[in-house]
């Protein structure tokens, strides 16, 4: 017997209901499905797009950092007084879908040692467009700094003592190059020696020659017992050569021994705005000695004649400044637009009447037959800017920038100076009536040619503050900013 389904609609056989049913769900199913598909389409292209953006301005804060680093590399290397590209873009990237560029501007900070490098970063999409997609601007602060400090006798290059010489006393050396004794009576007595470099045509010595190295008799750091040697290569001076013993620490053939790059140190890094030009060079010749420099006690009238670069033939004679045997009291930071003495060897004495350390940075050269510091004297660093003089190239074989003679029984006494020569140093016959004769020298090459005084040997003072001369001054990134 068949049973029948009471619950179908009269007029609609069973099969056909079902049939209707499917067909309505395999609709609504496609109808989500398609919408589903077209929306994930719309949002994965969405997706591609911003993730695009995204690179695209990243692409622009990139080009503006290039930018800030390229303007802090020129201030470094080409020009301290880099302005920016101004308004013309520096391209750093282009391909077939676009280019990325950069414009800076460099103006002076609070003082003239910070540089505010403003840089733009643009992105153009595509690449032949005239208007930026992406642009990103930073904001980033560069100060002038340094890494490291002068030693009492510091060369970028060579360290050469001649073979008059007997004795040279100095708390630290540091030399790029390498040292060369050329006598076997000279001793060398300090407290550390760092060489960075070495001899290639003797053995690879650091240090070589045929002189003595010696402790010295008490050392200026607190525990310290030994004389520290640190070289690059081989010490060549035997004993104690290349082992420690008990007057010597010795590191031979270290391969991380960094060297000085530069020994610049710019006027402005002292002489704020605060300094004014003095006119002229009067304070140094007009009237008797001592001479007053500045003239006027704290009016820091220093600039000598005016904040311009090298030699002013106004100063002196044609830039050349004759300073004779008079004293001169440096009572703040100085720039001088001469020589000193180029044209006859002089006999000055300096005199800081206070306990700072002031700088008198000399455009010029400086040939002095003999140099004092007075008694009591504050610390002066030269700072000298000026090339070798070839007049001097038969005394000084390695340059005399900086020239200290003897003539007759003129004696050098100066422990409150220290003479920092851009290029060569040369003590040529120095004789010395007292110990410490200076407070320390640094050039690119230092040439040692001194003799025994009264007897006295070259010394330099231990207590000199070298560590406020600073060296391997750089520009520095020290803010980031994102406008």
């Amino acid at each position: 017997m068949t049973r029948k389904n009471l619950w179908a609609p009269k007029g609609l056989p069973q099969e056909s209901n079902q049939r209707g049913s499917i067909i309505v769900t395999i609709l609504t199913l496609t109808i989500f499905l398609a919408v589903s598909i077209s929306a994930l389409a719309v949002l994965a292209t969405s997706n591609v797009s911003r993730a695009r953006g995204r690179i695209l301005l990243l692409q622009a804060q990139y080009s503006a950092e290039s930018g800030a680093d390229a303007a802090i590399a020129t201030l470094n290397n080409i020009d301290q007084n880099y302005g920016g590209t101004g308004a013309t873009s520096v391209t750093v990237l282009s391909t077939s879908r676009y280019k990325t560029t950069f414009s800076t501007t460099v103006t002076v900070g609070s003082t003239t040692k910070e540089r505010i490098i403003t840089a733009v970063g643009k992105v153009y999409s595509p690449v032949t467009s005239s208007t930026p997609r992406f642009t990103r601007t930073i904001r980033v602060t560069a100060q002038r700094s340094s890494t490291t400090t002068a030693s009492s006798m510091l060369s970028r290059n060579l360290l050469t003592i001649a073979s008059s010489v007997k004795d040279v006393q100095a708390r630290d050396i540091y030399v790029n190059g390498y040292i060369v004794m050329n006598k076997n009576i000279t001793n060398l007595y300090a407290e550390n020696i760092t060489v960075a470099g070495k001899n290639t045509g003797a053995s690879n010595c650091s240090i070589g020659g045929t002189g003595n190295l010696l402790k010295p008799t008490s050392f200026t750091n607190p525990g310290q017992t030994k004389t520290k040697l640190n070289l690059a290569f081989n010490n060549c001076i035997s004993p104690p050569g290349n082992t420690s013993n008990s007057n010597f620490d010795v590191s031979a053939n270290q391969t991380n021994i960094s060297t000085v790059q530069s020994l610049y140190i710019p006027w402005s890094q002292y002489m704020d705005s605060s300094y004014t030009n003095a006119g002229s060079c009067t304070d140094w010749t007009a009237g008797a000695s001592p001479h007053k420099i500045p003239s006027v006690p704290g009016s820091k009238a220093t600039h000598y004649p005016d904040s311009g670069s090298n030699i002013a033939t106004s100063c002196g004679t044609n830039g050349d400044l004759n300073l004779g045997s008079a004293q001169y009291n440096i009572s703040s930071n100085v720039h001088i637009r001469a020589s000193l003495c180029a044209a006859s060897g002089c006999n000055p004495t300096f005199y800081n009447p206070t306990s700072n350390l002031y700088f008198v940075f000399v455009e010029g050269t400086i040939n002095f037959d003999q140099v004092k510091t007075a008694s009591g004297s504050g610390p002066i660093a030269f700072i000298v800017y000026g090339a070798d003089p070839a007049s001097k190239s038969s005394l000084c074989p390695t340059g005399g920038a900086v020239y200290i003679g003897q003539q007759g029984n003129n004696n050098t006494n100066a422990p409150a100076a220290y003479f920092l020569g851009i290029n060569g140093v040369c003590l040529d016959g120095t004789k010395f009536d007292a110990m410490p004769g200076l407070g320390g020298i640094a050039g690119k090459n230092l040439y040692v040619a001194t003799q025994q005084g009264q007897p006295f040997y070259l010394t330099m003072d231990p207590n000199f503050p070298t560590s406020q001369i600073p060296i391997d001054l750089a520009w520095r990134e020290t803010g980031y900013e994102r406008l």
